[in-house]
């Protein structure tokens, strides 16, 4: 399918969702982009990563049960639950006096923004049964995210002309959260629940029939347990980047903290040209090879900013996290598209699956490497995401050999 029907098949619904993860993306780089002021605020990187473990703690709650309402509850009242208590829970980060408030309105917005995601890949996997056209919508999901991504960093250098408060960049965010409440709220009711693109073919009665699994008779299939111990070396990587790159960039790199940040910008960058290729672009490697192959532009990109890390040269350290960033993008949708293509009628609860592997590997990446800055520097904390993309090659390695006797399926292709 050619890439103009392709985008103008997408229902009003999808965009909806679309838009919610790009909101998303923006809010989940606010926190790397605001690191240094933060910091200043908080004392110490300990207590920093303490606040992005509470984060990642509430997107594995929000993960599990935002998976299980997803397949009971209707998908319109959820929404709208979701974005209503989000405001309030944004609310308590921007009014927090203390670092224990900043953790409790921190776990609380990280758990309404995972049952959303995870709520908005169950919609769209209702609204595209059809695995290719569904594996191309899913990847769009993720370049909005890496777009929401990519805009706020410029978004924060821009409110510095207003005030250098990290406060001010999530009073902003106001603004597009309410947006997402409203489009959804004008939407009808019946369209949410039996929404229907044209190229998808409809919803199959197997995948209404089906039962729910729980999430443990999903890990007893070797492709789902390999894809979730993936997603938690991804997730370790693309949120140790964002948590940490500003101020690794800042102290050992010797950037000053606006350079830091547009350094940063490339590895978004990177993310998001990843996933636009994997969404619009005909390839004929399958989502393994996918997977691994461009994992090595990852390992190139760090073993740049990691063994090379203080000649001064801006141009290299763009180039380290464009790499780096290339090769981590398509890492959650090509995993999620595996996981679904595998088992289609559990796309909710999948999409739980993978989301607790990312946020474990985030919170690791909070607070372990938090920890290890305290006690050993940013610079040996900073070289774990090297070890990690290692790590990452090896597993992909054996999931690829576990959906050995699968037929495997390239994301789709704009002709």
């Amino acid at each position: 399918m050619r890439l103009k029907e392709f985008l103008q098949g997408i229902p009003y619904l999808a965009w909806v969702v679309i838009y919610t993860a790009f909101c998303w993306g923006m809010f989940a780089a606010i926190l790397g982009s605001v690191t240094p002021e933060l910091r200043q605020e908080l004392g110490n990187y300990q207590a920093l990563g303490w606040l992005m473990t509470a984060w990642a703690s509430g997107s594995i709650v929000g993960a599990m049960q935002g998976g299980r309402l997803a397949q009971r509850l209707a998908a319109r009242k959820l929404f709208l639950n979701y974005c209503g208590l989000a405001l309030v829970a944004l609310l308590l980060i921007v009014l927090a006096s203390n670092v224990w408030l900043l953790m409790v309105g921190f776990f609380f917005i990280a758990v309404l923004e995972a049952a959303l995601i995870t709520l908005g890949h169950s919609i769209l996997a209702r609204v595209y049964s059809e695995p290719q056209a569904r594996g191309r919508v899913l990847s769009l999901v993720d370049v909005a995210f890496s777009a929401g991504n990519l805009a706020t960093p410029l978004i924060v250098i821009g409110l510095q002309n207003f005030g250098d408060s990290w406060r001010l960049p999530y009073q902003l965010f106001f603004i597009p959260l309410i947006a997402a409440l409203l489009l959804f709220w004008t939407h009808k009711p019946d369209s949410t629940e039996s929404a229907q693109a044209p190229q998808a073919g409809g919803v199959s009665s197997s995948t209404i029939a089906a039962q729910p699994m729980s999430y443990l008779q999903l890990l007893r299939k070797p492709v789902l347990a390999w894809s979730m111990a993936a997603g938690m070396l991804g997730g370790f990587m693309e949120w140790a980047q964002y948590f940490w790159y500003v101020s690794y960039g800042i102290e050992v790199q010797h950037l000053s903290p606006n350079a830091a940040r547009i350094s940063l910008q490339f590895f978004i960058a990177g993310m998001v040209a990843s996933r636009c290729w994997q969404a619009f672009w005909h390839s004929s490697w399958t989502l393994q090879q996918k997977l691994w192959r461009l994992n090595l532009l990852a390992l190139a990109g760090l073993a740049l900013a990691v063994l090379f890390p203080a000649h001064g040269w801006m141009p290299a350290y763009a180039l380290g996290n464009f790499l780096f960033g290339l090769g981590n993008g398509v890492v959650f949708p090509a995993l999620l598209a595996v996981m679904i293509n595998h088992v289609p009628s559990q796309a909710a609860r999948l999409s739980a699956l993978l989301m607790m592997g990312f946020t474990l590997g985030a919170q690791l990446a909070g607070a372990v490497l938090g920890f290890a800055a305290d006690w050993l520097g940013v610079h040996a904390a900073y070289s774990a995401l090297l070890v990690a993309a290692v790590g990452f090659v090896g597993v992909t390695w054996y999931l690829r050999r576990a959906t050995g006797q699968l037929p495997t399926q390239s994301l789709g292709s704009a002709s």
